[in-house]
């Protein structure tokens, strides 16, 4: 489905007109962020593309709040892909893809219901630097997300926030399967988080059963970052345990990430870098040790608060096994094999 401006301001002009009605206040927003993309695969042919999100993954979404009186509020966010490159919205079919929800706030917290990001897979893009978008994202070097579709968000999902209390707060999240005969997609996760001054820490972990026999993909996760003023120290560690019979194994396997990150303001300009440690775990011969080390850095320049450009450059190198690649290089990566990519870019938010 193709995002046209006249289906926007149809979807803006409902929402508005819906707010003043109700009182609310409603607010229109996104992102749009196009890049050129160079990537060189070992001994392949070298390629040029075009991508969305090198910098922010593009969007468009409307969120409202409504006071309805002694403290309590409600509120809505509905968030959409948009691919500059393309002009289409998410090709997973769903409009809302990012998020889609309705919550209620109080001094009790917030009870939130619909399609969210799971407190499971939070810390892999709150503490990446490059926040698991364009080639340097931490995600690259991981077979998870491609794998499960709900690695990151989960449809039918049920949460609660606690409140605030001196900078720490839970997240508890639970999406019921909906099926009378099976438990798959079914899924439980919570988040420690502690966010008080320079520091911030968080404590993951979430159950996902992805199959009718009842196997499960179990995700652990710790991520902590410490704000130093002329430079912010961030990373986190990350292990996914995997049910019997992924990826060909003849047992359960496991996969661990490290990421080591940082970012650096420097009045309109950032620098951004990371080193991301993939290690593979247990499983048959193919899985097991099939390692990857990945370097980037990255450059931004803010041209206003709302405009950037920026540049990135990454390299993989992979162990063994493992066939890691930077997204757009020529496929057919040998076991073992390099990649190395750049883009330059532009983002736009309004």
């Amino acid at each position: 489905m193709k995002l046209r401006p006249t289906h926007a301001a149809a979807l803006a002009a409902i929402f508005v007109s819906a707010g003043a009605y109700a009182q609310s206040s409603v607010t229109v927003f996104g992102i749009v962020d196009a890049n050129v993309r160079y990537v060189k695969n070992s001994d392949l042919s070298s390629n040029v593309t075009m991508n969305s999100g090198g910098l922010s993954t593009g969007r468009l979404g409307f969120r409202g709040v409504e006071d309805l009186g002694g403290g309590l509020k409600a509120g809505f966010w509905l968030e959409s892909d948009v691919l500059a490159d393309t002009g289409n919205t998410s090709p997973t079919g769903k409009f809302f893809q990012r998020r889609s929800t309705v919550s209620l706030m109080g001094n009790f917290g917030e009870l939130r219901l619909g399609r969210d990001f799971s407190p499971a897979s939070q810390n892999v893009v709150k503490f990446d630097p490059f926040g698991v978008v364009g080639v340097a994202g931490s995600n690259v070097t991981s077979r998870m997300p491609g794998t499960f579709a709900s690695y990151y968000r989960h449809d039918n999902a049920m949460q609660y926030f606690t409140p605030v209390m001196g900078g720490a707060q839970l997240e508890l999240m639970y999406a019921p399967d909906e099926s009378v005969t099976t438990k798959a997609g079914r899924h439980a996760a919570a988040r420690l988080v502690y966010d008080n001054g320079p520091l911030n820490l968080s404590l993951s972990y979430g159950t996902t059963f992805v199959n009718a026999a009842g196997d499960k993909l179990k995700q652990t996760g710790v991520g902590a970052a410490y704000d130093l003023g002329a430079v912010r120290l961030m990373g986190f560690y990350q292990r996914e345990e995997l049910p019997f019979g992924t990826y060909g194994t003849a047992t359960a396997g496991s996969e661990d990430r490290v990421l080591l990150g940082f970012t650096a303001p420097l009045g309109a300009h950032q620098i951004r870098g990371s080193y991301v440690r993939t290690d593979s775990r247990r499983g048959n011969a193919a899985f097991n040790r099939a390692d990857a080390d990945k370097y980037s850095i990255g450059y931004i320049h803010n041209l206003s608060k709302r405009t950037a450009v920026y540049t990135t450059a990454s390299y993989i190198r992979n162990k063994n096994g493992a066939n890691f690649s930077l997204v757009g290089g020529a496929p057919g990566l040998a076991a073992g094999g390099k990649s190395t990519g750049a883009e330059v870019g532009i983002r736009h938010a309004f």
